[in-house]
């Protein structure tokens, strides 16, 4: 397709954003050209990444790591760890930076087909997840294979599929029926997580979120005890209400150095540790407690492996299925975790990332053709 788009990049550490306006993608073979017509904000990586401290997921998806940042920020002096890091920083610079890793789009145009079947690709009109690290766009170029978005849901649910993902495969695959779960961070991540626990039989959840605002809608997803770790002793209330026996599960959204220092303490014995929270910086745990109580540690991906399903070439479509299903049952309540849809322009999304500093949004979603129109 001839013609420009429209894209937002972080032009360096800490801003400012700008509009660039540069030529629509070329197709390469097994590829599809997207118009964007839902894409969100990642809080916690997206404003990591302003300060340096997270990876842009393009330079990530490279192996770049927080520590490389350090490396490239002159951040070493003082820190305890520096000789343990390896300095083979990946062959990018991690600004300018093309942002954005969750929405979804239609698709416009089809490369030529190679190594992906005619039956797996999509093909114009299909609405469907976008896949790649430059969704702040109007258009972005993903696999032919791309999947498919239900009609049933609306385009702003559909781009919310990678967080719900997230937590879809590590909850399906370490809560039980019955069990007794601990979450970290009442975000957008945590309250899927407290969606999903629910919807898994969890015998009772317990959510620990310092914002008043995301301690009620947690209450109203179906936590069953809240918790504010500003004003309440987290470990001590958890042993009071398991009776000092920990919970079986227990889940970070938050990346909070405060919560991971907490998950080994709160975690009963052979009970399961969930961090999906992305702590960019070194922080003291008692990782010993691994071995005395005999604790699993999963990272969002390593649980989420343990499924068949998740495994799968289908597993995106068998997460937007049970997406579909539990909205339709009135057990998933999407709608509300969309805060804020701001002007798709420098001054809208320097404006939010102001107000996610703040704690005020869940999820921002913009449409990149609504004020271009």
């Amino acid at each position: 397709m001839e013609g420009t788009m429209k894209q937002l990049v972080l032009s360096q550490k800490g801003g400012p954003w700008v509009m660039v306006e540069k030529p629509i993608p070329q197709l390469q073979r097994d590829e599809v050209l997207v118009k964007i017509t839902s894409t969100s904000i990642c809080n916690q990586t997206d404003l990591n990444s302003i300060k340096a401290l997270h990876p842009p997921h393009e330079v990530q998806n490279h192996g770049g790591l927080p520590h490389h940042l350090r490396i490239w920020d002159n951040r070493l002096e003082g820190d305890p760890l520096a000789k343990y890091y390896n300095y083979d920083m990946p062959d990018l610079k991690p600004y300018p930076a093309p942002m954005g890793h969750e929405a979804m789009g239609v698709v416009v145009e089809v490369g030529e087909l190679d190594k992906v079947p005619a039956s797996r690709a999509v093909k114009v009109g299909d609405r469907v997840c976008v896949l790649c690290d430059s969704t702040l766009s109007q258009y972005a170029v993903c696999p032919a294979n791309v999947n498919k978005v239900p009609d049933g849901l609306t385009d702003d649910e559909g781009g919310l599929w990678e967080p719900w993902m997230v937590a879809w495969g590590p909850c399906s695959n370490t809560v039980k029926f019955g069990d007794t779960i601990a979450i970290f961070g009442q975000g957008a991540l945590g309250l899927f997580g407290t969606q999903l626990a629910k919807m898994m039989g969890a015998g009772r959840i317990i959510t620990i979120e310092p914002i008043a605002f995301k301690r009620e809608l947690s209450r109203e997803f179906g936590a069953d005890v809240v918790l504010d770790p500003t004003t309440q002793n987290i470990t001590e209330e958890i042993d009071k209400l398991t009776n000092g026996k920990g919970v079986n599960v227990c889940f970070d959204f938050s990346g909070s150095p405060e919560a991971i220092q907490t998950m080994p303490y709160v975690t009963k014995c052979d009970g399961t540790i969930v961090q999906i929270g992305a702590l960019c910086t070194p922080v003291l745990i008692d990782w010993g407690y691994i071995h005395f109580k005999g604790l699993q540690v999963h990272s969002s991906t390593s649980a989420s492996r343990m499924s068949v399903h998740y495994r799968s070439e289908n597993a995106v479509t068998r997460a937007l299925s049970d997406m579909l299903r539990e909205k339709q049952a009135g057990r998933l309540h999407i709608d509300k975790m969309v805060t804020h849809r701001p002007e798709f322009s420098v001054e809208g999304i320097t404006h939010i990332f102001e107000e996610i500093e703040k704690g005020n949004v869940i999820k921002a979603v913009f449409n990149p053709w609504k004020d271009a129109e």
